[in-house]
């Protein structure tokens, strides 16, 4: 398996399973930290080696804009993933725009993988 380190920002603990399930299942060992913040985002920006971030778009407390200023405040140059079942392709043109590397709707995680590998070649 590849090894895979990657922040998820997410709030949902299935969705989140449902990430890591299709990483694994196309050959990653995804070590990762899950978090639901700014404040978590910023300390794990600090911790380790990252390879990307993945983003759910709608938190009660976060959203996939402000985890990219976040990412983009940080000195960390890293992809960055959205996905999420709750952004209009009008959305997620703006978001990819203005720094997002991509994105791909929860209700397909099909589309995760291949977005991984796209980034991870650039």
């Amino acid at each position: 398996m590849n090894p895979l380190n990657v922040i998820i920002v997410e709030d949902n603990e299935d969705d989140l399973l449902l990430i890591l399930r299709a990483l694994k299942k196309a050959g990653y060992a995804p070590l990762y930290t899950c978090v639901q913040t700014r404040p978590e985002l910023e300390a794990a920006l600090q911790e380790e080696q990252w390879q990307m971030v993945i983003s759910d778009h709608s938190m009660p407390a976060f959203s996939a804009p402000e985890a990219l200023q976040t990412l983009q405040e940080s000195d960390r140059n890293l992809p960055f993933i959205i996905a999420s079942g709750t952004i209009d392709e009008e959305f997620a043109a703006t978001i990819i725009d203005n720094g997002a590397d991509d994105y791909v709707h929860k209700g397909d995680l099909s589309n995760l993988v291949p977005a991984v590998k796209r980034v991870l070649e650039k």
